[in-house]
């Protein structure tokens, strides 16, 4: 009867429960400074916390969103766990944006709880797999668990840090309670946690690993022109504002845990149809060091990427793993050139298509390859100009059948002007070559320009 949902289950919070490795940092990021000899780890707690997010926001949906989906019985429950999962029809910035969010929450909640990376990772999975059986009466996603918890592992463990970054524990007064909220937005689940344990109005010491100073972040914000056909005919004008940061430095820091290093942004638009049109994340799992001198680093890495565009011309987006070279010239103190070179294996891609059209969806899932190249040149931590290209090749998964291609290409300058104030200009081009099953194939070129004032 339950022919396969009940060893999934089992299979999921054994992942979530294995002891970590000894090396992992295992205990939880807010323990006092004296007891991280003998740190505790919670995994009991963690799926309780797990569960409660599940049952909040189900209880939303059924009461005040008065959602249909949400009237789960038994046998909705006995039904999911006897047909299996499927591909829904939810609109792109649902599955791509959306769910990755709600799997961080499952992520920190058991990365708070004393859980390191590969363990909470289980935890998002389990928390998916939880929310896709029994919260619902429509048929469990399987795109929904691969971005819920591939993608909620990136964006929780990136939010969580960052979360780290903004905590003071030896503040006190008015700003100790900005600190603390500021935290608790970046990593809801850690400000909840920290709440209940009494951490948010403990004075002690800050923990090192908290005291990072090689966090960057810039702002962008201009016009742009999009054209879907020809460069800036029959475009969109809008304006734009973009949020970046770099944590820790891939191509030179030591990297002991995954998300060592790390870097995104986000952006907002005026005119698009949904708030974010832009985001990207991408941390470093692992790294290996093949040259090093004081001038010349040269290293290969393991990358965990998240990956959205949702614009009027196109989207595309997903989660992947790279295997990346990264290379460093050190021309002076303040000067570098960072080349990058990486092949990418797509595990989930959503891509724009014409042929789609089940539910909400006007695009396809599918896996594929891709690979990488940019170079950047920069200025006492300014990127001054940057040069960048890939390609994909991504197989139909569910939608349309057939493959596309994917070509995109970026050139961008921003150059400093007074202080830490600069201007700058971009080009950005995307080309999907799209071959369909039982429909003729098309070709689609998209580009767009901006300007802008940046703010580092």
């Amino acid at each position: 009867m339950l022919r396969w949902g009940r060893p999934l289950l089992m299979l999921l919070f054994a992942l979530a429960t294995s002891p970590a490795r000894a090396e992992e940092q295992d205990y939880p990021a807010d323990a006092p400074v004296e007891a991280r000899d003998s740190p505790p780890r919670r995994p009991w707690l963690a799926l309780a916390e797990v569960t409660a997010i599940n049952l909040v926001v189900w209880t939303y949906d059924v009461s005040i969103g008065n959602k249909e989906w949400a009237r789960i019985s038994v046998d909705s429950w006995k039904k999911n766990l006897e047909t299996g999962f499927v591909w829904d029809g939810d609109a792109f910035s649902t599955n791509q944006f959306a769910h990755p969010y709600h799997g961080s929450l499952y992520y920190t909640a058991a990365r708070d709880n004393g859980i390191p990376y590969p363990g909470a990772f289980a935890f998002s999975l389990l928390g998916s797999a939880q929310w896709e059986l029994f919260a619902e009466t429509e048929p469990p996603s399987f795109n929904d668990l691969i971005n819920t918890s591939l993608g909620g592992t990136a964006m929780g463990e990136a939010l969580y840090r960052l979360s780290s970054v903004v905590l003071d524990t030896e503040t006190s007064g008015r700003e100790r309670a900005v600190r603390e909220v500021a935290a608790g937005v970046l990593s809801p689940m850690r400000g909840i946690n920290r709440l209940l344990r009494g951490d948010t109005f403990r004075i002690e010491p800050t923990p090192d690993d908290w005291k990072r100073h090689d966090v960057m972040t810039w702002a962008t914000a201009g016009y742009l022109t999009l054209g879907d056909g020809e460069l800036l005919k029959g475009g969109k004008d809008q304006f734009f504002a973009q949020v970046s940061l770099r944590y820790g430095d891939a191509f030179r820091d030591p990297i002991r845990r995954p998300f060592d290093a790390f870097e995104g942004h986000i952006q907002f638009t005026t005119r698009e149809s949904s708030l974010v049109s832009h985001a990207r994340l991408s941390g470093l799992l692992a790294v290996s060091t093949l040259v090093s001198t004081p001038k010349d680093e040269l290293r290969v890495g393991l990358f965990q990427r998240l990956n959205y565009v949702d614009t009027l011309a196109y989207e595309v987006g997903g989660q992947s793993f790279d295997v990346g070279m990264m290379y460093l010239r050190q021309f002076s103190p303040t000067a570098r050139l960072k080349t990058y070179f990486a092949l990418e294996a797509g595990i989930l891609s959503g891509v724009s298509s014409e042929h789609s059209g089940e539910g909400n969806r006007d695009y396809d899932y599918g896996s594929g390859v891709g690979a990488e190249v940019r170079v950047t040149y920069a200025f006492d931590g300014w990127d001054v100009l940057t040069l960048e290209g890939g390609t994909n090749h991504i197989a139909v998964l569910d939608g349309s059948g057939g493959s596309h291609k994917v070509h995109t290409g970026q050139l961008m300058m921003d150059v400093p002007v007074r202080g830490r104030v600069g201007l700058g200009t971009e080009i950005n081009y995307f080309q999907r070559n799209s071959r369909f099953v039982g429909y003729p194939s098309v070709r689609k070129s998209t580009y767009e320009l901006r300007f802008f004032i940046s703010l580092h």
